[in-house]
């Protein structure tokens, strides 16, 4: 769909079979989506995930042997690898470009798969969600369990790993907790509970700074990464809150921002009738300041009254009427307001080059990835435009 929810088309054209769709994907540069659920016919091994062309409406593989619905797939290995996982408690990874199961990953004790994640900073990491509560860290280059983050409990229905930090890790559970853990560590680095209600899904934003929650009463709400802790309070954590549906909220996702190299003229900017948002970057008072035409407060000077030495009375006698004290005083007060005001611009100044290198590394990270998905598809191009000339020839 357009952002105006025009449709743009469907895969496929006409409904087939009775089968759902539990789980979709975008590849890095849209052209495909891979999608995983049910067949309908409830047989083994029978068709459950798949790759659409959405340019050519038409799918670009089927990936076979999966046992039980599909409830969850992701791309990852920079859109070479498709990782599907449900009801069968395996994790199967696919080859997008042979359409052959690369790996099989099986925990230790059977559990549905609901929620599967790849590390951004390191891509052969993966994180699964399970109905029985556990999370697990799977190594695919090793092709093995590497640590669970978390034992059994209440249901698991959502992981991903922070967008910034790496190591980091988000689940949300059926009992209404929000937890943050560290890979490395075996206890969580912060949690807080959500009262008489299930927290059913998550997705960070790209800055790392805020989580969005959906809840089984079908409210959304922003958490503060930054103070989520041991029993963080729920309200001390909340940026925004609203009441989005009436049933409960089963997906949440945050915009991506749009790379410089994408952007053109009339881009709307904040403040063109855009109503402003509580997860504002920080940095974009920085960026005022560095762009804005008005010029920037002077820092407090002293008034020409205060500055001006009066002649003194009795010059044979030398006395002043300022008093040395007060002057030293009125001097100390406006060095230390100055070292403030110097100090504030540096600190925004130092936040918005910062903002400047995640920006461009994310873009360049986006860029490579786009241009290998670009690679894999000319070459499957090429591979099916030369069996077509066999089978001519």
């Amino acid at each position: 769909m357009k952002p105006d929810l025009e449709t743009l088309g469907r895969v496929p054209e006409e409904a087939v079979g009775s089968g759902e769709v539990r789980a979709v994907d975008f590849s890095a540069g849209s052209r495909y989506l891979a999608a995983g659920g049910t067949s309908g016919t409830g047989a083994a091994g029978e068709e459950e995930a798949c790759v659409w062309d959405l340019k050519r409406k038409r799918k670009h593989r089927v990936f076979m042997g999966h046992e039980g619905g599909v409830m969850t797939v992701k791309y990852g290995g920079f859109g070479r690898i498709v990782a599907c996982g449900g009801e069968s408690s395996q994790v199967f990874l696919h080859d997008v470009e042979s359409g052959a199961t690369r790996l099989k990953l099986t925990p230790p004790t059977p559990s549905g798969v609901t929620s599967i994640d790849f590390s951004k900073y390191s891509p052969q990491h993966l994180v699964s969600a399970c109905t029985d509560g556990t999370v697990r860290l799977w190594d695919t280059e090793a092709e093995e369990l590497h640590s669970t983050l978390t034992v059994r409990g209440s249901e698991c229905y959502q992981v991903e790993f922070s967008p910034v930090v790496p190591g980091l890790v988000g689940y949300v559970k059926s009992d209404g907790r929000v937890v943050l853990q560290d890979v490395a560590s075996p206890t969580p680095s912060g949690a807080l509970t959500f009262k008489s209600t299930q927290v059913t899904c998550m997705s960070w934003h790209h800055s790392g700074f805020a989580l969005a929650v959906g809840t089984s009463d079908g409210r959304v709400s922003w958490l503060d990464t930054r103070k989520i802790s041991g029993g963080a309070d729920v309200a001390k954590c909340r940026l925004y809150d609203v009441q989005a549906h009436d049933g409960g909220v089963h997906s949440v996702s945050w915009q991506q921002p749009v790379p410089h190299s994408f952007q053109v003229e009339n881009t709307p900017t904040r403040g063109d009738n855009i109503p402003a948002s509580p997860m504002t970057p920080i940095a974009e008072k920085s960026t005022r300041l560095l762009q804005d035409d008005e010029p920037a407060p002077r820092p407090a000077a002293f008034a020409r009254e205060e500055l001006t030495l009066s002649k003194p009375k009795d010059s044979s006698n030398g006395v002043s009427n300022i008093d040395a004290s007060e002057l030293a005083s009125l001097l100390d007060d406006a060095v230390e307001q100055l070292g403030s005001n110097i100090g504030a611009r540096i600190r925004d100044v130092h936040l918005e080059l910062l903002r400047q290198h995640q920006l461009q590394q994310e873009e360049t990270a986006r860029m490579f990835a786009n241009i290998q998905q670009t690679q894999l598809e000319m070459a499957a191009e090429i591979a099916e435009l030369k069996t077509a000339l066999e089978n001519r020839l």
